[in-house]
């Protein structure tokens, strides 16, 4: 089986996906800490925020959008299916994130902290369906643009 760029790219969607779950978890443990009273460190939560999100969230969702560009006339079962793979992810993470999101300080649940679960949450629910709409379009029957095949 030969992987098409679209394949690879639904694959790299994925990773960011996981990878910003996996960051949004670990900072909102930083956030809660030890004992649950904050860091022992002096920072600035909205920037780790912004950061993780430009890092891996936002080129997460901006490469779905990539392969649904590249593929929305003819489908692609693979990268359908792994883009909805991507968006189960981040939607299990982001849910699972909020009960973290609770048990932070509020001196730091500042500027984007609070709201980057639920606004994920949404992201994911559209990269799920880019991803299930390029599943449907690829079990379409292909229409030829040969005149020679209508007789």
């Amino acid at each position: 089986m030969k992987l098409k760029l679209e394949d690879w790219t639904s694959i790299a969607s994925l990773g960011l996906s996981l990878m910003f779950v996996v960051l949004l978890l670990s900072l909102y443990n930083f956030l809660i800490g030890p004992q649950g009273v904050g860091p022992e460190r002096v920072v600035d939560p909205g920037s780790l925020m912004l950061q993780s999100i430009f890092i891996s969230a936002a080129p997460c969702v901006v490469l779905a959008g990539f392969v649904f560009g590249m593929t929305k006339t003819y489908g692609a079962r693979i990268g359908g299916t792994v883009l909805v793979a991507g968006g189960i992810i981040m939607i299990a993470g982001m849910a699972a994130s909020i009960p973290l999101l609770a048990r932070i300080p509020d001196q730091y649940v500042v500027g984007v902290v609070g709201f980057v679960p639920y606004f994920f949450i949404a992201a994911g629910v559209g990269v799920t369906a880019v991803g299930g709409f390029l599943i449907a379009a690829s079990k379409r029957r292909r229409i030829s643009s040969n005149l020679d095949d209508l007789r």
